[in-house]
């Protein structure tokens, strides 16, 4: 039977799965809530099609952009409803206009999931604006994109790095109507994880969730907040990343998938026409255009990508920057981060309660070794023996 890349190394991209001609692969949750692939032995007819599309077994090498620019739309109400600038929506946009399809991320509200699907009009496009920090499940959207482009729609599809690496490698070659649009990923975290804190901010409002903005830019673009609506229309939480304990925890790679810890699609290999992320050092490079309401990092990375970048220009504030500034400040576009020491301990533990917050605050709070070295500084740096870091 054909063996697919090792366990800590497989990012869940599915491609394997779309691959396979006998349908002998399907994607199964494991005791973290992760998507992984498993094949049926008495189906495999070790063709090798799933190893030829894996992104992991089969990595490309890096790159640098075209181009790199710092742009936001200049319809102010779209960029409140998105993560950064807006751009994803005006790229979007302009597919829609030409009668094509847009895949992106959404919420299923009934399950607190993610899944890849389809906009084919404005309405159903808004559902796939804003971050999900939650791994998506693809399900069968690499087949209804090929489908799609077979007939001669454009079609933009948009996700992770792997995603999209996944997406090229599943079709094989070139298509001249596919825009592919990639988000600088810093993790993936735990679907489990996520039920867990859903259930429990639920159970706090009696009411069940029916809007989840991961990216809430009422605090601040700088200091985005979670912020859910429930079905109890006079019960809403809003809190910034520093309080909220999903988004501690992600950030502190609690609950991150394994291969993310060593993600095999940094530094562009993933081969996406557009890289968008946040531009966080606008205030300091393009100051004018830092109305703390979002500004994207736009990194055209090929030539069609650079067109369609073209061709929204009208409808933003652009400004032309520097890869370089982008590796400073949006370290995820070339680097992994190592997992919290704590990890293990957090999926020991998170099946058997139903106290998310308390799990989280519990693994995320310092040692006594290491607030012993903190107080410790804290006394050298008065006595003088010790400089303030810089």
């Amino acid at each position: 039977m054909i063996e697919l890349a090792a366990k800590t190394l497989c990012s869940g991209c599915a491609a394997c799965r779309a691959a396979c001609p006998r349908g002998a692969i399907a994607m199964k949750a494991d005791s973290e809530g992760f998507l992984y692939p498993e094949i049926d032995a008495k189906a495999c007819i070790s063709c090798g099609k799933c190893r030829r599309v894996c992104p992991v077994l089969n990595r490309l090498q890096p790159r640098e952009p075209l181009a790199v620019y710092a742009a936001r739309a200049n319809d102010t109400v779209l960029r409140l409803a998105s993560s950064s600038g807006g751009l994803f929506s005006l790229l979007a946009r302009q597919t829609l206009a030409k009668g094509g399809v847009v895949f992106g991320a959404a919420w299923d509200y009934a399950t607190h999931t993610v899944k890849i699907v389809s906009a084919r009009n404005e309405g159903e496009l808004a559902a796939l604006r804003g971050s999900k920090y939650v791994q998506a499940d693809v399900g069968v959207a690499y087949e209804e994109a090929r489908a799609a482009l077979q007939k001669g729609t454009p079609v933009l599809y948009s996700g992770t790095p792997c995603q999209i690496a996944a997406m090229n490698r599943f079709l094989g070659r070139p298509q001249a109507n596919l825009l592919t649009v990639e988000v600088i990923c810093h993790a993936a975290p735990s679907p489990l994880a996520f039920r867990k804190y859903a259930a429990q901010r639920e159970r706090e409002a009696g009411s069940p969730i029916t809007r989840i903005f991961s990216r809430s830019k009422k605090c601040s673009w700088k200091r985005y907040a979670m912020s859910l609506a429930f079905h109890a229309k006079d019960i809403a939480y809003l809190k910034p990343a520093s309080d909220d304990t999903f988004l501690r925890g992600f950030l502190a790679e609690l609950y991150n998938r394994t291969s993310c810890h060593a993600c095999s699609v940094r530094e562009l290999r993933s081969g996406a026409d557009i890289t968008l992320a946040d531009y966080w050092n606008v205030h300091q490079k393009f100051p004018a255009m830092d109305d703390d309401k979002g500004v994207s990092a736009v990194l055209a990375n090929t030539e069609k990508g650079a067109v369609a970048f073209a061709a929204i220009q009208a409808d933003c504030t652009v400004a032309a920057s520097d890869f370089a500034d982008i590796r400073r400040t949006n370290p995820a576009v070339y680097r992994s981060s190592p997992p919290h020491p704590r990890r293990g301990l957090f999926f020991a533990q998170i099946a058997q309660t139903d106290d998310f917050d308390a799990l989280v605050v519990r693994l995320l709070r310092p040692t006594l070794k290491a607030r012993i070295r903190r107080l410790g500084g804290r006394i050298l740096r008065k006595l003088g023996l010790r400089r303030p870091a810089a």
